[in-house]
């Protein structure tokens, strides 16, 4: 049976009381391919979307492993970094691509987490077997579960930018909106095939800045009323880290049903 390969990224205070060995040595000890760098805190130049791309390469890794300790897994820039990388993945290598998060100093499950983290798989350098567990989620596939309604994913490269992208999964949309709180700004938005933002749109009836508030929630939203299908995607680039997003088909349609994501 091949090995599997796992990527660790480590989110830890240098000189702090962990060292990557800690984490590495019982990975390749458990029989995994191992490789890894240190996070890289900067979401100004994007930082996340390189290590994205090289994740979104199966070649590159079978099993995703954040090691973190708390204090970076509560910074809410690396929540933000974390959730869009998720939502990159999720996208890219699908829902089944392993992702664990592995707490070095505190039990990640017991936290608050943002809406698209949920879906990691969380145990603490103090679980027993822990790194036979991130084995198990290397040769193991769960169950496919119910996969919502729409497509959430996200492009980004220090060139051109971070953008959303977001449709139906199954029918269409007679339209589609994009919204963020407080955090960002919308630049731009656009229509095109799913997987690729396009060089050229061409937008009916867009709308740019309409305020709107959901909850105790202020959010600034675009939309335009192209026809969106399985193969066709909403794009939106959006500046800076919102805290919240929400999307859906185009207001006043029978599609308006709005979805609310937690980034951080």
């Amino acid at each position: 049976m091949a090995q599997k390969k796992v990527w660790v990224s480590w989110m830890a205070a240098q000189g702090g009381t962990y060292q990557p060995e800690q984490v590495i040595t019982p990975l390749q000890q458990s029989g995994l391919l191992t490789a890894g760098a240190e996070w890289v805190d900067d979401l100004d130049k994007l930082a996340w979307a390189e290590l994205g791309q090289l994740l979104s390469e199966p070649g590159n890794a079978d099993v995703w492993l954040l090691a973190c300790d708390k204090a970076g897994w509560e910074q809410a820039r690396n929540r933000y970094a974390l959730s869009v990388l998720t939502a990159m993945l999720r996208e890219g290598r699908g829902e089944a691509f392993p992702m664990v998060v592995l707490g070095l100093d505190f039990a990640p499950a017991e936290t608050v987490l943002p809406t698209l983290l949920q879906s990691l798989q969380c145990v603490a350098l103090t679980d027993a077997g822990w790194a036979a567990k991130v084995v198990a989620a290397g040769f193991s596939r769960p169950a496919a579960g119910a996969l919502p309604d729409y497509r959430l994913g996200v492009r980004a490269h220090a060139y051109f930018g971070q953008w959303f992208e977001i449709g139906p999964r199954q029918g269409s949309w007679a339209g589609a909106m994009f919204g963020i709180s407080e955090g960002g700004t919308i630049t731009h938005h656009a229509v095109g095939p799913k997987g690729q933002v396009p060089e050229r749109t061409v937008l009916e009836y867009p709308t740019q800045d309409i305020k709107a508030t959901i909850g105790e929630t202020a959010f600034t939203v675009w939309s335009a009323q192209n026809a969106i299908g399985p193969e066709e995607s909403y794009y939106v680039r959006v500046e800076g880290a919102p805290e919240k997003i929400i999307f859906g088909g185009h207001p006043g349609t029978d599609q308006a049903e709005v979805s609310v994501v937690v980034l951080k």
